[in-house]
């Protein structure tokens, strides 16, 4: 019976940039709580007794995420050499342990899937992977599975043409050890003309061990899935998590010391310690609250949207649809916010917000972010050198770092990234992507003329 579960977590999200660079991913908030929180409150419900994590870079932050929870256990990669090798430094732990769990740090999967997975294994199945249909996602995208008879018979390595890929939670036994000792470094199992990193990952282990003919049995996601790759997925796993969340909501909890005065509530509301919702507030259906937040003066709130500890929600704002609001966040005065807003942001001011909105980020008054393109396209982002159209309606969303600033009448177009600690003047119409550690400001020529009564006729 598995009792333990690895989760990786060492390495760097570079594809994720512009928060990659300030974020561990396995630390990113979904729904207002980090990945690895909610990977381990769904392996917790699945019976993991042993959760042993492997990190690496900004290790503290994912150490900090889960400080409270006493059954975690560390292990440092100094170097992220890949998977593999990351699995290997975990397993070095639970010696004695014949099976176990693998989950990739930054996956958001459903408790039920997991449950499954492991169903599979425990029946004698073999070894087994969860795996989801690519569906529109593109393989070259990708680690992806041929499968044949209910298992994996071959992985594949950002292929061209592919039906399923595979999610990175798998149900293993030590006899895999042999395979990741033995690892090349280098992903082998990739067609001619593919170019695989210098890596030791986990899926060339998995292929290896399969061509000595051992089963690995593939189970199909039936719940929601995000691997959070790049920024976009951010929304997707957010906007995902939330309509799961919402549909399991069934009844209100209010703390006692909350007060409630709103008096059109659709769907169910759940409002933590201290925080006030005000009668003249419009709440069109579930609604998360956290501590000692205000949401008063006329504010509107969307379906399924969450908001933190210690917020200020005012001055006739609209939070739309599937939000996020982080933890001592303040939107107000008639602005309008969709997407994820990080903790210790602010946007005000007749503001118009969509996107992912980085840590203590000031969006100044009126900044606007497009994300209606004239020709009704997704925008065409560059993730390391590489050109890409994403599906996800997220593609022409804004996307800005942590510790950013926007002046008065910044105009961001559809799909911009802004990188972390930079500031975009007043006035400023960008329409590109802004590296990290930027100031871009508009120089403005003035014209000087006299003017007076004699203009007039005096």
């Amino acid at each position: 019976m598995i009792r333990t579960a690895m989760i990786l977590a060492a390495g760097r999200g570079t594809k994720i940039w512009p928060y990659g660079d300030t974020w561990p991913k396995a630390a990113l908030p979904v729904a207002n709580r980090a990945v690895i929180r909610r990977q381990i409150d769904a392996l917790q419900a699945c019976g993991m007794e042993t959760i042993i994590v492997v990190v690496g870079y900004l290790s503290a932050q994912v150490k900090t995420a889960v400080a409270d929870i006493a059954e975690i256990h560390f292990v440092e990669q100094g170097k992220p050499t890949g998977t593999a090798d990351a699995l290997l430094l975990g397993l070095s732990r639970c010696k004695e342990e014949r099976e176990f769990l693998v989950v990739y740090g930054d996956i958001l999967f459903a408790e039920e899937d997991c449950k499954a997975l492991l169903d599979s294994f425990h029946a004698g199945n073999g070894s087994a992977a969860l795996v989801q249909p690519l569906g529109r996602l593109s393989s070259q995208e990708w680690l992806c599975a041929e499968i044949r008879d209910g298992c994996v018979q071959q992985i594949l390595g950002h292929p061209r043409e592919a039906g399923y890929r595979l999610c990175g939670l798998y149900a293993l036994t030590m006899d895999i050890i042999g395979d990741l000792e033995t690892n090349p470094g280098i992903m082998t199992s990739v067609e001619v003309g593919a170019m695989p990193p210098p890596e030791s990952e986990l899926a060339e282990s998995l292929n290896r061990y399969i061509r000595k003919g051992n089963r690995i049995q593939a189970v199909e996601a039936q719940q929601f899935f995000v691997d959070i790759d790049k920024p976009w997925h951010l929304l997707d796993a957010n906007t995902d998590l939330l309509h799961t969340l919402g549909a399991k909501l069934t009844a209100d909890c209010i703390s006692p010391s909350a007060s409630v005065a709103a008096e059109t509530i659709d769907g169910h509301i759940v409002v933590g310690d201290g925080s006030v919702i005000g009668n003249d507030v419009k709440i069109k259906g579930n609604l998360w609250v956290g501590k000692n937040s205000r949401i008063v003066d006329g504010v509107i709130l969307g379906t399924n949207t969450i908001i933190g500890d210690d917020c200020l929600v005012r001055e006739y704002c609209r939070i739309e649809d599937g939000s996020a609001i982080g933890n001592r966040c303040v939107v107000g005065h008639a602005a309008e916010f969709g997407g994820i807003l990080m903790d210790g942001a602010y946007s005000y001011h007749y503001g118009e917000y969509w996107g992912v909105i980085g840590r203590s980020s000031d969006l100044g008054a009126a900044t606007v972010c497009g994300n209606l393109r004239f020709d009704d396209q997704t925008t065409i982002h560059t993730i390391k050198g590489r050109r890409e159209q994403p599906p996800s309606p997220g593609a022409n969303a804004a996307f800005l770092g942590d510790f950013t600033r926007t002046g008065v009448n910044t105009i961001l177009m559809p799909g911009v990234k802004v990188g972390a600690y930079s500031v975009i003047g007043a006035g400023v119409i960008l329409n590109e992507d802004v590296p990290n550690h930027s100031l871009i400001y508009v120089k403005q020529e003035l014209i000087r003329k006299s003017w007076g009564p004699e203009k007039y006729g005096w």
